[in-house]
């Protein structure tokens, strides 16, 4: 009998229209606007592109730093430079994915594809950092905003750049700085419509049901067990004779989509009037996800992603000094996911062979059985619904007035911010039955079992999450010119409060000062610091100073320095203290946990009591001395361009558990308290050059960052063996046993101490030639050299046409393989297993195998943490590509608009890497990396 299979079908989503009536009222404004944002939108020269690449193009542009910004030849800080035209050509949910391969120094990683979660994890110079928008410290997410919002992104990676940002500056910081819009005088109004497909660029690759019994049945004789699949079983699995008694499913292909649609829709308006500056933009962003629907639902059962967002930037002169700035923000991110749950349905997709039972029974009832009871078509089409709505919003307000009339070069800022998180999530689940089909071998009569209970759909909500963020600041700064010589001088104090649900509020709170001094625009000197604290630690422990100094040459300004092939040269370098508060809640304070059985006496029966609290001490903030050298090159009339760092960061004061005393604390678990220590250190490399030979120009960028680490103490214990130790390894540097071939006769070795050997299981050097393997053995396993991380920009145009790629790469990197992913046969025996089984040992096999002997769930030998488990994931990928054509006047003539511009981008287009199980990014059971080609168009108005 034919199996039924129930019609699938894609749920498309419906046009989305925006409309916007705008009351403008004025003009003018006296906002600074960056000098190489000056080019037209969307008609980037080579030059402009190379400015958006490298630090110093031209020295007489402003690029934003923290609290204001700085001419290129002022620059004494480490910094890197994003111009925000260059997120636009990524066509992704978050707008740190556009961030890939374009910063030195700045790590990303993306582990997830699924829509609302697909933005990159970040690291600059081996930390977390923090994230600003507009010169404030935010809690909520600032990715996922549509990056046509964007004017800069600029990276804060030494002391000298971070130490007003006191306490918390120790992991550097992020600065997005959000559009203001044109300076020259009208009104302007752009719309984008884009839409595209994105697809998965890699799914794993599971057995038939016949490659899957028949290596289950090798398995079984391997563990000294009888086969419990017969020759018809095979022959049934093979033929698909029986498809409910022998189903074959390839479940990934039968619960995803091979492609989803993306699409997006913007409005901007902006101008300078009398009075008035200003930007405001309006957001609508649809991203659907991989599992197919079904028409017996009326509701999405979708992983699905809408996103709604407003914003105004607006900056009214109140008077000739006195100057307002008003930016309104707010976001709705709505995310739906099966009932079942998207992590689940990849985890069952992971564990579930082909095999397991029949999507639907001969009934169309849903199959299942005493192993497998939880149907995975059932938890994706027939479990409901999850949404989680996300509401947040801020408000920013300022004042600046200069107070010239005073005293010429001084003004003052005043700022203030409220921002409003709230997580909503709405439960519409359900419960569903599965069923076992019974069949009398005498009658052939058919039975059902039952699995499960099926429940009517659930209607509830919760607010998961509410947060709000009140931050304060007050600034004024001096600026004067003595001759050739400038003084520059910024004092400011901010408050910040975090509260989070019930939680009392969580306050930071900084008094910071910087001055620099320039000499004859050659020498520069500047120190900063700042007295800073918060308000989780112990009183009395929750303050400290963080300084900071710096100083550059500009050795193209020397009266000897002859310009000729290098036209610019600048020397610096920076040493300060910063800090990261990692207090917890209020973490002093002892208390007790709960209830706990204790058993006093001979008495089997335990007597309620209570537990202590998990033992942490932190007394203080983690500590971070840093030391940065840099240069600045320019070369071939400004054409080139080259920015050399190098950074050398010994951190203290780590916050980690107690390893070699923990026993002696009396407590059932280790304390955690500032005692770690490590050493991170490397060399960053920007570099480019642009040129323009009549309609053809061109620009190439690139940049280069090698990353080194060392455990420098972690309180590890006295090892007997030097190779146990973790203290002078790299900061997460894998550690187990070193595998030597297979065993190739039964109770051979060296394996796991008090395992059984038999031939084909794993051997492994025993490093102290005791004849055991045990933690003795484990040392250092893989790749130890830094690593390396790199991005090439490309972009070309002749006339009317643009053409722009980014290549981005990482290399000496390695990952360890583990689970259901890669070992056989798991989930206590019922599990999945692949195509790389297929190379197992055999007796045939042993002098090609590439994988151990089969088993049948868990080998305490074979499935423990070694090298033969761990794989090169260095990869080379397009990462970004766009073709776009603008319309010249002549051709938009009649049409009666001020511009129109057709393009064509695509994300993750090509990777290359040794690793083939998966992409070398998200691993075998996650969410798959999309890949998305795209394709939309701008009309200016």
């Amino acid at each position: 009998m034919k199996e039924k299979i129930d019609p699938l079908k894609r749920k498309r989503s419906a046009g989305f229209s925006i409309l916007a009536a705008l009351l403008l009222i004025g003009s003018g404004g006296r906002a600074q606007q960056l000098a190489n944002q000056a080019a037209p939108e969307n008609m980037s020269t080579a030059d402009d592109s190379l400015r958006s690449g490298l630090l110093l193009q031209n020295y007489s542009d402003l690029y934003p730093v923290l609290n204001g910004v700085r001419t290129g030849d002022n620059l004494i800080e480490s910094t890197g430079f994003l111009d925000g035209r260059k997120l636009r050509s990524t066509p992704a949910t978050f707008i740190n994915t556009g961030f890939t391969g374009r910063l030195a120094g700045l790590y990303t990683h993306q582990s997830s594809g699924q829509p609302g979660s697909d933005g990159v994890s970040l690291s600059l110079r081996g930390l977390s950092p923090l994230i600003i928008v507009d010169n404030i410290p935010r809690t909520l997410p600032p990715w996922s905003i549509n990056p046509e919002q964007i004017e800069s992104v600029t990276i804060l990676k030494d002391a000298l750049s971070t130490a007003l940002l006191g306490i918390r500056g120790m992991r550097g910081a992020i600065l997005i700085t959000t559009r203001k819009g044109e300076r020259h005088p009208g009104f302007n109004m752009d719309i984008t419509a884009q839409a595209g497909l994105s697809q998965p660029v890699e799914l794993p690759n599971p057995l038939s049901a016949y490659d899957y019994a028949r290596l289950y049945n090798e398995a079984l004789l391997n563990d000294g067990q009888s086969p419990i699949y017969s020759q018809a079983d095979l022959n049934a699995y093979r033929n698909n004779s029986s498809p409910y008694t022998h189903p074959n499913i390839d479940w990934y292909q039968r619960i995803l989509d091979d492609q989803t649609p993306f699409n997006r829709y913007t409005l901007n308006a902006e101008g300078t009037g009398k009075s008035v500056h200003y930007f405001v933009s309006l957001d609508y962003m649809n991203q659907e996800g991989l599992f197919r629907e079904s028409t017996e639902n009326a509701y999405s059962t979708n992983s699905e992603y809408q996103r709604y967002i407003f914003r105004s930037n607006v900056n009214v002169d109140l008077t000739p000094r006195l100057s307002m700035s008003a930016n309104l923000f707010g976001r709705i991110r709505d995310a739906n996911e099966p009932g079942g749950g998207a992590a689940n349905i990849f985890n069952a997709l992971m564990v579930t062979p082909g095999n397991a039972y029949p999507i639907f029974n001969p009934d169309s009832s849903l199959g299942g059985n005493i192993n497998y009871k939880n149907n995975i078509y059932g938890q994706s089409i027939r479990s409901g619904y999850t949404n989680n709505v996300y509401s947040d919003g801020y408000v920013d307000l300022g004042l600046r007035r200069e107070m010239d009339d005073l005293l010429p070069g001084w003004w003052v800022r005043g700022t203030v911010s409220y921002i409003l998180t709230l997580n909503q999530s709405i439960n519409r689940t359900k419960n569903f039955e599965t069923f076992q089909m019974l069949t009398d071998p005498a009658t052939g009569d058919r039975s059902y079992r039952r699995f499960g209970t099926k429940s009517e759909q659930n209607n509830s909500s919760t607010v998961s999450a509410r947060r709000h963020q009140v931050y304060a600041e007050a600034a004024t700064g001096y600026t004067r010119h003595l001759g050739m010589d400038k003084l520059d001088v910024l004092l400011l104090y901010n408050i910040d409060y975090n509260t989070l649900n019930d939680n009392l509020a969580e306050k930071y709170e900084t008094l910071g000062a910087t001055v620099q001094y320039s000499i004859k625009e050659r020498y520069l000197l500047q120190a900063a610091t700042s007295y800073s604290g918060n308000s989780s630690y112990a009183p009395g422990q929750g303050y400290g100073v963080f300084p900071s100094a710096g100083l550059a040459w500009n050795m193209h300004n020397e009266p000897f320095f002859e310009s000729g092939f290098i036209n610019a040269l600048k020397l610096r370098a920076s040493y300060g203290l910063t800090g990261n508060a990692v207090a917890g809640y209020f973490e002093y304070i002892e208390r007790y946990a709960g209830s706990a059985g204790y058993y006093l006496g001979t008495s089997a029966a335990s007597q309620p009591g209570i537990i202590e609290y998990q033992g942490r001490n932190i007394t203080t903030w983690e500590k971070a001395q840093k030391l940065n050298f840099g240069m600045d090159l320019r070369f071939a009339g400004s054409k080139g361009a080259l920015t050399i760092d190098y950074y050398r960061n010994k951190m203290s004061d780590l916050v980690q558990p107690r390893g070699s005393s923990a026993a002696l604390s009396g407590y059932g678990f280790n304390v955690i308290q500032n005692l770690g220590e490590n050493l991170y250190s490397g060399l960053e490399i920007t570099a480019g050059w642009a040129e323009r030979k009549g309609d053809f120009a061109y620009a190439v960028s690139g940049n280069l960052t090698v990353s080194d680490s060392e455990v420098l103490f972690n309180d590890e214990p006295s090892y007997p063996y030097e190779w146990m130790q973790r203290t002078g390894q790299p900061v997460g540097q894998y550690f187990g046993y070193v595998s030597d071939g297979y065993v190739t006769q039964a109770g051979g070795g060296p394996v796991v101490e008090g395992y059984q050997a038999v031939p084909g299981d794993l051997r492994y050097k025993d490093l102290n030639d005791d004849g055991v393997i045990n933690q003795f053995d484990q040392q250092p396993i893989g790749n130890q050299r830094p690593l390396l991380f790199y991005g090439v920009d490309l972009g070309f145009s002749w006339r009317n046409f643009n053409l722009s790629l980014m290549i981005q790469g990482v290399s000496n990197r390695d990952i360890l393989l583990s689970g259901s992913s890669e070992w056989e046969f798991q989930n206590n025996g019922k599990g999945q297993a692949w195509q790389h089984h297929l190379e197992r040992w055999t007796p045939e096999t042993a002098s090609k195998a590439l994988y151990p002997r089969l088993s049948v769930g868990t080998n305490v030998n074979n499935h423990v943490r070694s090298d033969f488990w761990l794989r090169p994931a260095s990869y080379l990928r397009l990462k970004n590509a766009e073709i776009s054509y603008t319309f010249d006047d002549i051709a938009l003539g009649k049409l009666k608009v001020g511009g129109l511009r057709i393009f064509l981008n695509g994300l993750n287009l090509l990777t290359v890497s040794d690793f083939s199980q998966s992409d070398p990014e998200v691993l075998p059971g996650a969410y798959p990396l999309q890949r998305v080609f795209n394709g939309g168009l701008t009309i200016k108005l």
